[in-house]
């Protein structure tokens, strides 16, 4: 990191109380596919989505299969790539910020690519480290693709 950048993060922290972390980061992407079915199910190790999953719009389905699951250390600034079953996902860390007696946050930008390659979801989002961010699309009639982010320190 460069003198500015430093300089810039110490400045930060002095007027906001906002620190700007440099520290890695380990993300893990799932991805889900997800049916209905007459009979519910979930995979044991969605369980620390099952809260998520019982609401809108996911509690459209009632059958949850992990059928993926991979691993990324990043940087700040730092772009992951990994691939699924359907398609590819993109990991960006945009920001890792500690707030005084608040849970730190990460800001990532997130890309989803179908099957075919066309991009299906570009988006930036902040949220606590440790909780899930999903995203789907629809991949027929009757299944559809969640893939859940999750970053931690």
């Amino acid at each position: 990191m460069s003198k500015y950048a430093t300089l810039l993060a110490f400045a930060l922290t002095l007027i906001t109380g906002v620190q700007v972390a440099q520290a890695d980061v380990a993300c893990s992407v799932w991805e889900i596919e997800a049916s209905s079915a007459k009979d519910p199910a979930m995979d044991a190790e969605l369980k620390p989505l099952q809260r998520k999953l019982k609401k809108p719009p996911f509690a459209s389905w009632n059958v949850f299969h992990r059928i993926g699951a991979h691993e990324l250390a990043l940087a700040p600034q730092q772009v992951g790539s990994v691939t699924l079953v359907h398609g590819k996902a993109g990991l960006m860390l945009r920001d890792l910020v500690t707030r005084e007696g608040k849970k730190p946050r990460v800001a990532l930008g997130i890309t989803v690519d179908d099957a075919a390659g066309k991009r299906v979801i570009d988006t930036k989002i902040n949220v606590d480290v440790g909780d899930f961010f999903l995203v789907g699309q629809a991949l027929s009639s009757d299944k559809s693709q969640l893939v859940a982010f999750t970053c931690k320190q």
